[in-house]
């Protein structure tokens, strides 16, 4: 189990946050574990709660908490956690 970095560029403005469109953003991710995000989390100072759950449980780093963050995955890796994610979800 891994804690995984996807870098990417913000498609919007979201001033609430100072991001400008362009800012290179980063989701923080667990290949496997929503406990060992929720560990990297608290250990970095990020409260459990800012966890996004959707497709893929991430954390969103941007601005100073960049510095948090190690290398990142290639779009291929991505995808491939991804679909562990979606095959670990329940079925309606």
């Amino acid at each position: 189990m891994t804690v995984r970095f996807h870098y990417h560029r913000s498609q919007k403005d979201v001033p609430r946050l100072d991001i400008a469109k362009g800012d290179r953003l980063c989701h923080v991710y667990s290949d496997s574990s929503r406990d060992e995000l929720e560990a990297w989390g608290l250990e970095n100072g990020l409260d459990p709660r800012w966890i996004h759950e959707g497709t893929l449980p991430h954390f969103d780093a941007f601005g100073d908490r960049l510095r948090l963050c190690g290398p990142g995955v290639t779009r291929a890796q991505l995808k491939e956690h991804i679909r562990f994610w979606r095959s670990k979800a329940p079925r309606p």
